[in-house]
């Protein structure tokens, strides 16, 4: 899901208990709303975390929810996102919070026919900044899903070995872990 509109400022606690913004993201102070997505895009959603479920079922160490609150820092503000998929690795260690205060190991996202790739890429920039090792794109015109992860080169080179695969950086190809394969 992508941004929509947005109202006028509001405090992050307004944000977290007012249901009218269960489906907004907060940036800037401000809530979000997130374009609906599609019937494809409801199905797409489903399949894949139920596929990542049933990964998780045979593979403890991880879970998976769908829409999970991620609370973020972008520069030092807070910001909420709502991944379509969201996979946390290790044990839920606060079932009860309303919100997963850090960003998931896994994002995966579901282009709306409104949402831009480019605003995507930026979305996936902050969960980078803030810790996820992997984030997938799926355009559901596109056969093949895009993956995007932070390169990591050592003795036997980088990882982008993936036939297709080239090389996308937010900057210079060697900027480190800004440094992405996106197929």
């Amino acid at each position: 899901m992508g941004a929509l509109t947005s109202t006028g400022p509001v405090s992050i606690e307004e944000y977290l208990t007012n249901p009218a913004y269960r489906h907004y993201e907060y940036i800037e102070g401000k809530p979000i709303q997130l374009h609906v997505g599609t019937k494809d895009h409801s199905r797409i959603q489903v399949k894949c975390s139920r596929k990542l479920d049933e990964y998780f079922d045979c593979h403890p160490g991880g879970y998976v929810a769908v829409e999970l609150l991620c609370r973020l820092k972008i520069r030092g503000e807070v910001r909420f996102r709502l991944p379509d998929i969201a996979v946390v690795l290790g044990p839920d260690t606060s079932p009860d919070s309303r919100y997963l205060d850090r960003a998931p190991d896994l994002v995966v996202e579901i282009r709306s026919p409104d949402d831009t790739v480019g605003a995507q890429l930026r979305k996936f920039d902050e969960y980078f900044e803030n810790g996820t090792k992997m984030a997938w794109l799926i355009v559901p015109e596109e056969p093949v899903p895009n993956r995007r992860r932070t390169r990591k080169s050592g003795p036997h080179g980088d990882h982008r070995r993936n036939s297709g695969c080239r090389p996308f950086a937010a900057g210079s190809p060697d900027t480190g872990p800004r440094a992405f394969c996106l197929t």
